[in-house]
């Protein structure tokens, strides 16, 4: 970790005074200390950019979810981590951006309480500690659950430039323990930040309790495999307490249509220029053969069909792969209409004048024609399109699989959280058609295929669609069948975690050795604690 970094920019308060300033020392109009409410800010968005970004050099999980596929270079989509060193940028975004802003944040907050001469009032003061803790708590579960045992306890000891690697076990009990700790301390009578200052929930200590519970029922569930009892208290307490009730509830940030304050999305598939990402077989291949109307959502640019051809007269084409096949035809009034026809089909020559078109997803782990494939879908390019880190669909099928496992305090069937998880997501994303998409036999929940991590994690990996990260741990977690491999590799070598950043072998070497030997070595193949399975 770069920890010497991190103490340099919390030291400074990550603000850097340009010469003139320097030269004429006017601190009042330069401060040398951001105030935590910025911090806070700050430190929020930095957390949200981290997982919504798709720059190839910080976030590569919509790759590894196989949400998205590369066009020139297939290196991040072949589970190359070492090129652009990944993991070294991740781990400085989790501790040097987002968690050193908060942090730092929460020193100046309880400086500030403790002086004695604070004009705001304590309890505020209280729950602006609680909002920091609960955003740094989120932080902690991200990098846990992308490398394993990290720095926890003595990540900012100013006076310890090598942290001890804490089991990753015992960080998620101390994540819960912030949780807990952090809305106990919240007096919902009184504020916290200004609505101007929450990008996420705008002020609403309600919302950011509800978010809270929702991250612990997250946490939670990741156990149920090696600690059945602790999953269920985890779980049973969130719902206690109170967790997402619908889409309103989304823990997303809100983006403007102005440079630098966009959607990095936008940055990264407008702004920059490039064409690197298209859909994934993996992705458009699963919405063909499920009839999933999200398709025209999720991806754009349906390819015109290519006729088989005989002394260049086009002929009647048999398609017979998959299931099923949407597709788009042009009527005599150049206006576009979508049928779905069920595989295998013939596509007669006459139709040609109707210009058919199919939704086809680049190769997963190749190299891609840009042209020749369909992209990702329109409303991904829109500058002030929300980030989202935790929706309310991910909530109702953690608890239909919490109604599978049993042991839980649910309230509904499995089935019934499944419809409504499936709703979330159609509704989240503007869709129409759910209730027909649920009577199909393969979709319903008592004739769809599979058993129960099938059925729920497959949707579940659909609704998760633009959170990566998540995508990828679901399939970590519920290993659906689910994922294709790169050419010349096997479903071993997909990664279920990322390695250490190399660096942490220079700047903190004995604990950086000790981590990787303790979790079974520093290998994107050994799995986490709760990967039992």
């Amino acid at each position: 970790m770069k920890k010497i970094l991190i103490l340099a920019f919390a030291a400074l308060g990550l603000v850097a005074c340009d010469d003139r300033m320097e030269k004429l020392n006017k601190p009042t109009k330069n401060p040398l200390e951001v105030p935590a409410s910025t911090l806070y800010a700050q430190g929020v968005r930095e957390a949200f950019d981290m997982m919504v970004n798709t720059n190839v050099n910080e976030n590569v999980w919509r790759l590894f979810a196989q949400y998205w596929a590369q066009t020139t270079y297939p290196d991040e989509s072949q589970y190359n981590l070492v090129g652009r060193t990944i993991p070294a940028t991740v781990w400085q975004n989790g501790y040097r951006d987002a968690l050193s802003d908060l942090v730092e944040g929460r020193r100046l907050v309880v400086a500030e309480m403790e002086s004695g001469t604070s004009s705001i009032p304590e309890e505020v003061l209280k729950n602006q500690i609680a909002l920091l803790d609960i955003m740094s708590a989120y932080v902690y579960s991200v990098l846990v659950d992308t490398f394993g045992d990290i720095p926890f306890e003595e990540t900012f000891d100013t006076e310890n430039v090598t942290p001890k690697y804490d089991d990753a076990a015992a960080t998620y009990d101390n994540i819960v323990v912030m949780l807990d700790e952090a809305v106990a301390s919240i007096d919902f009578d009184a504020e916290g930040f200004a609505n101007t200052q929450d990008p996420v929930y705008e002020g609403s200590l309600e919302n950011w309790a509800k978010f809270a519970a929702t991250l612990k029922m997250r946490l939670g569930m990741r156990l149920a495999d090696v600690d059945a009892a602790k999953s269920q208290k985890w779980v049973n307490e969130a719902l206690a307490a109170g967790i997402f009730e619908s889409n309103a509830d989304n823990a997303s940030i809100t983006y403007f249509s102005v440079a630098p304050n966009t959607n990095p999305l936008y940055e990264d598939l407008v702004l920059s220029g490039r064409a690197d990402f298209i859909v994934s077989n993996t992705l458009v291949d699963l919405l063909n053969d499920l009839q999933d109307p999200r398709m025209m959502t999720y991806a754009a640019n349906p390819i015109s069909f290519k006729f088989r051809e005989e002394n260049e007269v086009k002929q009647d084409s048999l398609i017979e792969d998959g299931v099923g096949r949407f597709v788009l035809y042009e009527d005599a009034d150049g206006n576009d209409y979508l049928e779905y026809k069920e595989t295998p089909f013939v596509m007669p020559a006459s139709d040609a004048g109707k210009n058919p078109r199919l939704y086809v997803g680049g190769v997963y782990g190749s190299a891609n024609s840009y042209k020749v494939y369909s992209h990702i879908g329109d409303v991904y390019y829109v500058p002030e399109l929300k980030g989202t880190i935790i929706n309310y669909a991910e909530t109702q099928f953690l608890l239909a699989e919490a109604a599978e496992r049993g042991g839980y305090n649910t309230t509904m069937s499995a089935e019934e959280y499944y419809n409504t998880g499936i709703k979330a997501s159609f509704d989240q994303w503007d869709v129409e058609g759910v209730n027909d998409y649920l009577a199909l036999d393969h979709i319903a929940y008592t004739t769809a295929p599979g058993d129960w991590k099938q059925k729920i994690g497959t949707q579940m990996w659909l609704a998760l669609y633009n959170q990566g990260f998540e995508g990828w741990t679901t399939w970590r977690r519920l290993d659906m069948d689910l994922m294709n491999t790169p050419a010349g590799m096997d479903f071993e070598d997909i990664p279920v975690r990322f390695t250490y950043p190399l660096n942490e072998g220079q700047l903190n070497g004995q604990n950086y050795h000790s981590a990787g030997e303790k979790i079974g070595g520093d290998k994107v193949s050994t799995k986490l604690f709760w990967d039992a399975n």
